[in-house]
């Protein structure tokens, strides 16, 4: 079946990514690490580089191998509280077909999705998770995505210095297992997605150490493994077992597994259909059968929760299954839901826009698809323009958002209206670009939702930016990038109706990176949700240049029909104020909307209780240490502080005779400020926000000289 029945993972995971990279068109053999912020602008510094910049400076992710998972200590591993989720899985609102996109779509249908989430960043053999990189891929598209694994090889922590630095130097010490960017995790928790680390095998370590079981019968680096998800906060592995090993080992590795499930059940973990159940061989099914299955293991003792079909599901020459019923009739069978535990695999990192494999031939509006479906680096679009340097320039990000938009929410880059514009034609995996013969993920699945509750609020912020901006002043004019400070995401982008055409716009924000640019008029339906309030609920949107704005609300027992309520116009500086109310009397709320006349931007939207906003008190315990020398006379500074129950964030600020210089969001109790110049003071503040978006008084600290 020559190399479509199989696809070795392996070639993008570790030492086969940075062969990947280093065949990849147009890659300069050499580079200098770039200035903080370059690739802001584009005004002549030369484009960063993928994976050309060594070790990133303060916290970042590695691999693992047993003996790094046996000795983990929080208390000893560097910057360990720098790459904790603290933020638990949202729950998602329950279907509601007339708010979705497509009515007829079925909401079973799940996707996962392999992604490299450090895209387009130039550290590769340890992953930076908070930087100052505009030119970083972040993930907006959420609301379609059940699970997020992450997908990239990592040298050991314990490894030396020079294996990092070396650019893939010869016998770097890959982990077996990688967690997940810490900020991919907080973003996929917002939204109610699982966030996955990977297990790569084979490396060049001792498989047989992992396998070790003490005389209780318990496995020591499972516990451990554990322990480091719960530590880190993120929801389990992509086990991409691709390696023979032997019959003995690869039952001894189902007992470690079946343990784990034991006593983690809450570790999810999916499989890769590479590994043959009983005599440990790498082996392609190509399709849910009866003999991979067992990799699920029975109800009373679990391996995996699903599986990652290989992609000879359906090829131009055949295919196992080309319509996957073969699929869901096995696992029904097996007593089980095929749409559970079967996800076919579509391979974007070589098609783009048009892979080999074709899910929209098996789901669609009114045609329920058999299994789930899988995405591999749909990610590699956006790492393509990273390579020839167009993400370097905020044209050329907005060519590349575009395209995302296109890939997730259909070719037209309306949900609404998704579904390809021209028939495929093979031969396939070429002309991978071309969106037209692309349905869109918004075509086989439907639009989840975190939002059954009130506050909701965001400034567009999508965890990437070229400059920051607290209500509407310009408080950084650097790149930074950090997916995990990123809202939560608009539920669609962009359903419109009438002539309104909307972009992401970086060019100007209210309270981030971004904001939402307006061409023409018309509605913008932005969040499904689930709600009522007791109270009234009060309506803000921050906007520019607009002329009127309308809020629909679309009430869950008269779907039918938007009840349009005008926003009055208040505080005109700069961002103007529009505000009103909503009294829900009992009603549930089932979807979100504006109505906007005239060319602008929509910067906020806060829907909130009426009354006393949700601002925090005063954070406490706020210091700041120097942590070395950044060169150019800048500094590397840690900060720390007391968590609030009532914040749901915090802002690092620098003070200056020149202005407050934003460093940085996060979620937890410690920040990594990189390269801060001092020039432009000595004194910080911390600002902790609600779930509003309104901040409290500042925390103070001073750096002594």
């Amino acid at each position: 079946m020559a190399d479509l029945n199989r696809r070795t993972f392996l070639t993008v995971g570790g030492v086969g990514l940075a062969a990947l990279l280093a065949g990849a068109p147009g890659i300069a053999t050499a580079a200098v690490r770039p200035a903080a912020g370059t690739g802001a602008t584009g005004t002549g510094a030369a484009a960063p580089v993928p994976a050309s910049g060594g070790t990133p400076p303060g916290p970042y992710t590695f691999g693992w191998a047993a003996d790094d998972l046996l000795a983990f200590d929080p208390g000893t591993t560097p910057w360990a509280p720098h790459l904790r989720c603290l933020i638990p899985r949202a729950t998602r609102i329950a279907p509601f077909a007339a708010t979705q996109a497509h009515p007829d779509l079925d909401p079973a249908v799940q996707l996962s999705t392999l992604t490299i989430d450090d895209a387009g960043s130039i550290y590769e053999g340890h992953n930076q998770a908070i930087g100052l990189e505009a030119q970083v891929y972040t993930q907006r598209y959420w609301s379609y995505i059940d699970i997020l694994g992450t997908w990239h090889g990592q040298v050991k922590g314990s490894a030396p210095i020079e294996m990092i630095d070396g650019q893939r130097a010869p016998g770097r010490p890959y982990g077996v297992i990688d967690i997940p960017n810490p900020g991919w995790t907080e973003a996929a928790h917002k939204n109610g997605a699982r966030s996955i680390g990977g297990w790569f095998w084979p490396r060049p370590v001792d498989f047989d150490a992992f396998l070790v079981q003490a005389g209780d019968g318990s496995f020591p680096v499972a516990d451990k493994m554990i322990e480091i998800r719960k530590y880190f906060g993120f929801d389990g592995l992509f086990i991409n077992q691709e390696g023979s090993v032997s019959a003995a080992q690869i039952a001894k590795f189902q007992d470690f597994l079946r343990y784990l499930k034991r006593t983690d059940p809450d570790f999810y973990l999916q499989g890769y259909d590479s590994a043959d159940f009983d005599s440990g061989e790498v082996s392609y099914e190509n399709r849910l059968s009866e003999n991979n299955l067992r990799w699920l293991g029975t109800p009373d003792a679990p391996i995996y929760d699903s599986l990652f079909m290989n992609y000879w599901w359906q090829a131009t020459t055949g295919g196992a299954d080309r319509d996957l019923s073969k699929s869901a009739a096995s696992a029904v069978a097996a007593g089980r839901d095929p749409r559970e535990v079967g996800f076919a695999g579509v391979e974007h990192q070589k098609g783009g826009f048009r892979p080999e494999e074709d899910f929209g031939s098996v789901a669609g509006p009114g045609r329920p698809a058999p299994t789930s479906v899988a995405l591999f680096v749909d990610s590699q679009i956006w790492l393509n323009g990273s390579w020839d340097g167009t993400t370097s320039t905020a044209d050329g990000r907005a060519t590349y958002r575009d395209l995302e938009q296109r890939f997730w929410s259909g070719p037209t880059g309306n949900p609404g209206t998704s579904g390809r514009l021209e028939p495929r034609t093979p031969p396939y995996r070429t002309d991978t670009l071309n969106y037209r013969q692309w349905d869109g993920i918004a075509h086989w699945i439907t639009e989840r939702s975190p939002y059954g509750g009130l506050p909701i609020a965001t400034d567009f912020n999508v965890g990437v930016g070229s400059a920051f901006f607290l209500e509407g002043a310009k408080v950084r004019d650097r790149g930074w990038d950090n997916m995990g400070s990123a809202d939560r995401a608009l539920t669609w982008q962009f359903w419109t109706e009438g002539d309104v055409v909307v972009t992401l716009d970086e060019s100007a924000s209210y309270g981030s990176g971004h904001s939402l640019s307006l061409r023409g008029g018309g509605v913008i339906h932005l969040f499904k949700t689930d709600l009522t309030a007791d109270k009234a609920i009060a309506v803000e949107v921050r906007a520019q240049g607009v002329q009127t704005i309308d809020l629909g609300v679309t009430w869950q027992d008269a779907p039918s029909v938007v009840d349009w309520q005008p926003l009055a116009k208040s505080d005109p500086a700069g961002w103007d104020g529009w505000t009103g109310g909503v009294n829900a009397r009992g009603r549930r709320i089932a979807r979100i909307s504006l109505r906007t006349s005239g060319d602008g931007r929509i910067g906020r939207v806060s829907l909130r209780e009426a009354g006393k906003p949700l601002k925090p008190a005063t954070p406490t315990g706020f210091q700041v240490a120097d942590a070395g020398d950044a060169g150019d006379g800048k500094r590397h500074l840690t900060f720390a502080w007391d968590l609030r129950s009532d914040a749901v964030g915090y802002d690092v600020l620098q003070i200056g005779g020149s202005g407050t210089t934003w460093l940085g969001r996060v979620h937890r109790d410690v920040f990594f400020a990189e390269a801060v110049d001092l020039s432009g003071g000595r004194q910080f503040q911390l600002v902790a926000f609600g779930g509003d978006l309104h901040r409290s008084a500042p925390a103070k600290a001073v750096l002594n000289p």
